[in-house]
């Protein structure tokens, strides 16, 4: 099998970033990045950005059809609802193969009212007010018919709030629905020609920006059954292709009712992701017409997501040393992982790893043995307590260390130096 170019665009949304982590290492798919803004967190990942027009620029068919011949691209993976929409209504025109839904499902589940309209009377749904609400109905939700994530999305808890936001809104652009007030689920799912391979259900515990941040697979066995039989409903009477989810919360009689129908790859799809099922990947062997099962651990798992760093600096060094007490061998009973990853990473990049420490416990060769890596080290400097390391370390060298002191010299003397807080800045 012959490697094959993805491109992910835009690559800067929580959704690109979980395509590029679903391909990451990957022996046959190989990701590139396009983006129509100037600056995201895909700018962090030492990877050029190709920029594109938006997509409702009258330009962006010659643009992304000129990459696709540049890069050889073989697939697109779209990463934002437009751009899914899009892509689908111009797939004919676009020299390589899209990754999502049709352009007919992508035609109804963009728009709410489509949506809702659709599934009328096959799925449970909430009550939409086509006038203006009553007093006594209140509060109620407002969503825009077409939009993403939770943009001015929001309870309204009476008619006079109801009458502020529409003074500087379209009421024709959005819907106006019960609001319902108990838990929210998302469940990914994945499909083959209409028939449903896998559904995993998951809580949305926190969510910002429309995103889960905060979420639980559901164990609850009669609710998965719930998501199952409605999993199968969507699947079936869309034709769903691929990888896709659907939303759903309890009204106050804890009933379950639909939000929304997604045509591309949630944000925290990485929560069954992590049980074993890569959307991606079977996605992209699907469209290669391979034949592909779903297999996944029986687990239960949730996941936490925050803002996580990624640096771009002009640190450059030829060798790094690293301390041993309390850097590498940490609490006297442990390794430090993450310090071993970077020391990988230095010779995936042709550096010299030296370990250079004034370990006065006598147990340097026996830590070093224990763990299986002795070898690992172009060199290993044992010092009495009066050397200095900076006096035996090469020009442009990177110390690592927990010694404040062993720092500031070697930093004063032009070498950089971080301490294990930071061993991230450095990948």
């Amino acid at each position: 099998m012959r490697e094959y170019k993805i491109l992910v665009f835009p690559c800067g949304t929580e959704v690109g970033n979980e395509v590029i982590n679903s391909l990451r290492n990957h022996k046959y798919f190989k990701t590139c990045f396009a983006s129509s803004e100037g600056k995201s967190f895909c700018s962090f990942r030492n990877q050029e950005i190709n920029i594109l027009p938006f997509v409702s620029n009258y330009l962006f068919l010659e643009e992304i059809n000129q990459l696709i011949k540049e890069e050889n691209i073989d697939f697109i993976i779209p990463a934002h609802d437009d751009v899914a929409f899009e892509l689908s209504a111009n797939s004919k025109n676009i020299n390589c193969k899209i990754i999502g839904q049709s352009e007919r499902i992508n035609k109804i589940v963009r728009f709410k009212d489509k949506t809702y309209e659709f599934f009328q009377d096959k799925l449970p749904l909430a009550k939409i007010f086509k006038d203006i609400p009553r007093e006594k109905e209140f509060p109620v939700f407002v969503k825009p018919i077409r939009g993403q994530g939770s943009a001015n999305a929001l309870s309204l808890n009476n008619l006079d709030s109801f009458e502020n936001f529409f003074k500087e809104h379209d009421l024709n652009e959005f819907i106006v629905m019960e609001d319902l007030v108990g838990e929210e689920f998302t469940i990914d799912c994945f499909s083959d020609k209409g028939k449903l391979l896998y559904f995993g259900a998951r809580t949305r515990d926190k969510m910002t920006r429309g995103i889960a941040v905060l979420t639980s697979l559901v164990t609850d066995k009669l609710l998965n059954s719930e998501f199952l039989k409605f999993s199968k409903i969507i699947s079936t009477e869309m034709g769903m292709h691929g990888v896709w989810f659907f939303q759903m919360k309890f009204d106050s009689q804890r009933k379950l009712k639909l939000l929304e129908v997604g045509p591309r790859v949630p944000g925290s799809m990485m929560l069954n992701r992590a049980r074993g099922v890569n959307f991606i990947e079977l996605a992209l062997y699907q469209a290669l017409d391979y034949d592909v099962d779903v297999i996944y651990n029986n687990i239960d798992i949730s996941v936490g997501r925050a803002l996580i760093p990624k640096y771009i600096h002009n640190m450059s060094y030829t060798s790094l040393y690293i301390d041993f007490d309390d850097t590498l061998y940490l609490d006297e009973n442990r390794i430090n992982s993450e310090l071993l990853k970077l020391i990988f990473d230095a010779k995936n990049h042709k550096k010299k790893v030296i370990l250079i420490t004034k370990n006065t416990k006598n147990n340097l060769t026996t830590v070093l043995h224990k763990y299986g890596i002795c070898n690992i080290f172009d060199e290993i400097i044992h010092l009495t307590t009066a050397d200095k390391k900076i006096d035996y370390m090469d020009s442009k060298s990177l110390l690592i260390d927990d010694s404040f002191v062993e720092r500031k010299e070697a930093i004063e003397y032009g070498h950089f130096s971080i301490g294990i807080d930071l061993l991230d800045i450095v990948y």
